[in-house]
């Protein structure tokens, strides 16, 4: 029987269909961070351990750099926006040429002139729009940051996601190849034993079939752990001509610490979740637009100052003198009341209202949503735990089982099918405690994940048992 870890994941994705992708991928971020050792393998410093594959895709991914780009386009936002407090200045000049008639119209005469002005404007009361629109700036930036982490969670994700794919794939492999290197001293035993005729033709020829189906399932774990890679090559945009060999942990740990209650486990993800908090700033805008369409009902008040001369050559004197004589300076308080907007602003305030029932509806999706999966989580943890217990014991007894039916093949009291059957049974038994080790590190590592604690080797000390044996 060869079960592959693409096998594992589609079963997985269906016991906990709603969280998709992400669910499947977080596991490795914990499980490579729960080895504190590399084999020195053939790949020895060239190869490519989950922190450099992460650390590559996060530089080099679209995605990320797009979200980066936001956050600076944030920042260009609000302090335009800031800015908005300051008073306005500008200068202005006029070059101008006149020709009109006399008074008598017998004739005219051209004229030429310049004028120059220097214009200010302060906005004293705006309704509370300016602090208001500051504070929505503010807020689109802290979201725009944590756009970036998300963005960074899905890379790191997907990259995990292959990662254990391969680890699966890999561990998946060695299990056969041990069974092999078995299979092979047992039908050369077995050869010898046929040939000082203790069993017959037809039990070889089982053992020789077992030896095939043995070897078959062996290169399709080979094939499968090739493609794997392969996959996660391709997943971070690497050129065919670079060497990617991955490397290895040297082992693998179970977690083995008490899983705290589902209601600790809520408290904790409400408070550390980025989804939430971006969902909730996301009201907080909505909130502050509604502000600013209440503030069109109140008026505004703007401080106006201007100074200004000008030059015509229609006039005596000089240039300088005319522009003494004529300089004039203005300032000014404008005061605007709304009176009737054509229900503009009755409008603007219903839609703002809307907006603002449809961000809560939003965010309470949201925290619903996460406190679902992770309760799917909690529960799927504990029966996961409890299928990994059960599956060890199975071990156990498919072990004993296939030992005993090769002392009874060996006497004579048993044929080499019951023999084959019986390690059939073994080797399915091994296949499902592989699978069942993994889902117990999947669903642990998903709730450390969603309750914000960092991947750690603290609590994991308990090394996972690896039954090759026949």
């Amino acid at each position: 029987m060869n079960i592959c870890w693409y096998n594992l994941g589609i079963q997985i994705k269906t016991e906990i269909s709603k969280m998709g992708r992400i669910i499947n991928a977080i596991l490795l971020l914990g499980l490579l961070f729960t080895i504190p050792l590399y084999s020195q393998n053939e790949e020895g410093a060239k190869g490519w351990t989950l922190e450099k594959c992460i650390e590559y895709a996060l530089e080099n991914n679209i995605s990320v750099q797009s979200a980066r780009i936001a956050i600076e386009a944030e920042e260009a936002n609000l302090l335009e926006t800031k800015s908005s407090r300051l008073p306005s200045l500008s200068a202005s000049s006029t070059l101008s040429g006149n020709n009109s008639r006399a008074f008598d119209n017998t004739g005219g005469e051209f004229s030429k002139g310049v004028q120059v002005g220097v214009n200010t404007e302060v906005p004293i009361y705006q309704g509370g729009i300016i602090n208001n629109n500051i504070k929505a700036g503010e807020i689109e930036l802290e979201k725009a940051r944590l756009d970036v982490a998300e963005a960074q969670n899905d890379i790191v994700l997907s990259v995990t996601q292959a990662w254990l794919n391969i680890l699966y794939a890999r561990e998946n492999y060695l299990y056969y190849q041990d069974v092999v290197e078995t299979s092979k001293v047992n039908l050369e035993r077995y050869k010898a034993l046929f040939d000082a005729g203790t069993i017959s033709r037809k039990d070889l020829a089982e053992i020789e079939s077992q030896y095939a189906s043995d070897r078959y399932s062996m290169v399709t774990a080979k094939n499968e752990l090739d493609i794997r890679i392969t996959d996660l090559k391709t997943m971070l945009n690497l050129s065919y001509d670079i060497d990617f060999s991955p490397l290895f942990p040297d082992r693998v740990d179970v977690p083995n610490d008490e899983v705290p209650s589902l209601d600790t486990i809520v408290v904790e993800v409400l408070t550390k979740r980025p989804e939430v908090k971006n969902s909730n700033l996301s009201t907080e805008v909505a909130r502050i637009d509604l502000a600013n369409a209440k503030a069109g009902y109140l008026p505004t008040i703007n401080l106006n100052a201007s100074a200004s001369s000008s030059y015509s050559d229609n006039y005596d004197g000089s240039l300088g003198s005319q522009f003494n004589d004529r300089f004039t300076q203005y300032v000014g308080l404008s005061l605007s009341v709304p009176i009737f907007s054509r229900n503009q602003n009755k409008a603007n305030v219903a839609r703002s209202k809307v907006m603002v029932y449809q961000a809560e509806l939003n965010a309470r999706e949201t925290q619903n949503n996460l406190l679902q999966t992770v309760e799917q989580v909690f529960v799927e943890l504990k029966g996961q735990q409890e299928r990994y217990q059960a599956a060890l014991e199975k071990v156990n007894a498919a072990k004993i089982s296939y030992e005993y039916q090769q002392e009874q093949f060996q006497l004579g009291m048993s044929n080499a099918i019951d023999l084959r059957q019986s390690k059939n049974d073994l080797l399915n038994a091994n296949a499902e405690l592989i699978q069942a080790r993994y889902s117990v590190l999947l669903y642990h590592k998903i709730l450390d994940f969603y309750r914000g604690y960092p991947i750690g080797t603290e609590n994991y000390d308990t090394a996972m048992e690896t039954n090759t044996s026949e």
